[in-house]
């Protein structure tokens, strides 16, 4: 057996290109953390504003119908800063959201920060195992569409996510509910369920709605991404060289079709959290949606501030962590992203 060759040590060359591509990653990545900061403060603008636009403002919403005497009124405004101007309320809401601080539930009373964690995990699981369960059956299933362009199982495959991308998620859930939970008996009918084991079970038809309903549109994506690369010049080279379907497919194809698959997967991070508020309303799951739905039907604004910023804060996230990885997929992506 001939010995192993020792590992070649980088050219001084070599080592200088990696340590300005890092410079060049680092610069990229800040650039786009400070995107977040003009677009948190736009977002809590408009948070701020819509809660304060409805007609009469915060203490109608909080009197609703309810007969009031001038002191009832002028006690709200006291307990809730209400009577300064409109800037000033604001000052007083981002420094204390700045500091941690997002003020108290007037339903419950409980801080709007802690009201937030203490549900996060329930939207947080559902929407993790509905982007994989879209993403591992989707993304498959889209190349394997495209491999059978024209054929039965591809007209099969476009007509099933079709079907999926417009059911709305809510009747899905209905259906999945009734059948598989009721009548089936598979699956539990309401609530979060206790203990590990317990909460999985509870949440795994919730998660495998959202992920369905994600999944036809990562199918359309994956299939429309890889017959652009099948017609691609490279492709036929490949072909010709001889090489095998499946080594042109996984090594050439595919890989160039990563961005656009990286794409759909932040829109569904996005996607499928509007769509977590109807699933988690349908299943009686205590998630962000449902506590949206409460705070708004309550006329809880200080809940409803807390969670649109939040929610805002998450999508951005996401999009920038998504824009990120472009680099990392693509180099391409970094020397004309980096540079700019």
């Amino acid at each position: 057996m001939l010995p192993e060759s020792p590992p070649q040590e980088a050219t001084p060359a070599e080592g200088a290109a990696e340590r300005k591509r890092r410079r060049w990653l680092a610069r990229y990545v800040a650039r786009r953390l400070l995107i977040l900061i003009p677009l948190v403060f736009l977002v809590s603008v408009a948070a701020f504003t819509l809660t304060h636009a409805a007609p009469g403002g915060p203490i109608a919403t909080l009197l609703e119908n309810a007969p009031t005497s001038p002191e009832q009124i002028e006690a709200i405004k006291e307990k809730y800063k209400l009577g300064d101007p409109l800037p000033v309320q604001y000052w007083d809401w981002i420094s204390g959201v700045a500091q941690g601080d997002f003020g108290r539930s007037i339903l419950t009373n409980e801080t709007v920060l802690n009201e937030i964690t203490s549900r996060l995990w329930v939207t947080l699981s559902l929407n993790i195992a509905g982007i994989a369960l879209a993403i591992l059956v989707g993304v498959p299933l889209g190349v394997l569409a495209a491999l059978r362009r024209g054929r039965f199982l591809d007209r099969a495959l476009v007509t099933i996510s079709v079907f999926f991308m417009s059911t709305p998620v809510f009747a899905l859930g209905l259906f999945a509910l009734y059948l598989f939970g009721f009548r089936a008996g598979l699956f539990p009918l309401f609530g979060p369920g206790e203990g590990l084991v317990d909460r999985i079970h509870h949440l795994a038809l919730p998660a495998i709605v959202l992920g369905l309903a994600g999944m036809g549109f990562t199918m359309r994506l994956t299939r429309a991404a890889m017959l652009e690369q099948f017609d691609m010049d490279y492709v036929a080279f490949a072909r010709a060289r001889g090489l095998g379907s499946f080594h042109v497919t996984s090594r050439y194809a595919f890989r160039n079709a990563l961005i656009p698959v990286t794409t759909a997967a932040g829109l569904l991070f996005t996607g499928l959290l509007t769509g977590s508020v109807l699933v988690e309303t349908v299943f009686g799951l205590p998630g962000l949606g449902t506590l949206l739905v409460s705070a708004v039907t309550g006329g809880d604004f200080t809940m409803v501030q807390g969670l649109l910023l939040f929610i805002a804060a998450w999508i951005i996230l996401v999009n920038i962590a998504v824009d990120v990885l472009y680099v990392f997929i693509d180099p391409r992506v970094e020397f004309d992203k980096a540079r700019g």
